[in-house]
């Protein structure tokens, strides 16, 4: 968890209309240091989305000069634990398909923006200093660097509950380390550390415990005076390895119809899975206080 306390950061956003992020502007770097916070749990619920979204158009409204965008956490110990599960059983129990489809479709659009920078022309970076799981890590993933904690643990758990991570995962592992890959950490399920991510190439540099804004402005810093070749090479990128929106979408589709072929064991263990997430960040909460 970095807390933006630097006097060149400055916080543009307010507490009435982004009450799940928090925003900051450091024109030196020409960085958006955008930190999610999202309450109760700190998934993507729709409040964050929505944010996420808003906070696009108001850096583009504000005219900021704008050549990077952080997005970190101001959670203790979490980056993001991914979709919301408590919103899957309800629709899923009162068979509300068109809520979640709708739901489904705007996580796309996020994880979408961040490959394009926030359409803001933007190198966008992904700041990891706690566990990114499901939706999380694939939020991360989106961004053209991942950064992270060289302990953090990051996966795709929906597998335990009968379900595959449905918002870019296979896009986005497959274009940058294969399909083996892609198809292990789906159906097997497992957390592994930043470093392991590191040596399969999902994650472009780690960092230590506590030196996450260090290390991220140091990213930046090395990228500043190449930034013309880097952005070149990020075109290439996307020329070579497109992600389209109707791809990710496709396969969000598929994830909806297969949210509601779960059985009544699954649905229970999301259950315990929200009321372990929410002991979590109360104790995470107290310990940080």
């Amino acid at each position: 968890m970095t807390v933006i306390n630097q006097a060149t950061c400055k916080l543009f956003t307010d507490n009435e209309r982004f009450t799940q992020l928090s925003g900051y502007y450091e024109e030196e770097r020409r960085t958006i240091w955008m930190m999610l916070r999202a309450r109760p749990r700190p998934c993507f619920n729709h409040a964050l989305i929505e944010e996420i979204m808003n906070i696009s158009w108001l850096v583009k409204r504000a005219g900021f000069a704008v050549d990077f965008w952080v997005t970190g956490s101001l959670v203790p110990g979490m980056y993001n634990t991914g979709g919301d599960l408590q919103f899957f059983v309800e629709c899923i129990k009162n068979g509300r398909r068109e809520a979640l489809r709708a739901y489904a479709r705007a996580c796309v659009d996020c994880v979408h923006a961040a490959s394009r920078g926030f359409d803001t022309g933007a190198i966008s970076l992904a700041m990891v200093e706690g566990s990114a799981l499901g939706g999380g890590f694939e939020a991360a993933l989106a961004h053209h660097f991942l950064l992270a904690q060289r302990d953090a643990r990051m996966g795709f758990p929906e597998i335990a509950f009968n379900l595959f991570p449905g918002m870019g995962a296979y896009s986005l592992v497959v274009r940058r380390s294969g399909m083996k890959l892609a198809e292990d950490l789906i159906y097997k399920g497992e957390s592994h550390t930043a470093e392991w991510y590191e040596k399969q190439g999902l994650v472009d540099q780690v960092f230590d415990v506590g030196q996450g804004f260090m290390a991220v402005r140091t990213f930046i810093d090395t990228l500043q005076p190449r930034l013309n070749g880097v952005r070149a090479m990020l075109r290439a990128r996307q020329r070579v390895l497109q992600l389209p929106r109707s791809e990710l979408m496709d396969i969000t589709e598929d994830w909806v119809d297969a949210a509601f072929c779960v059985q009544s064991k699954d649905i229970a263990y999301m259950e315990r899975l929200v009321l372990l997430q929410n002991r979590h960040i109360a104790v995470s909460l107290r310990n940080a206080s």
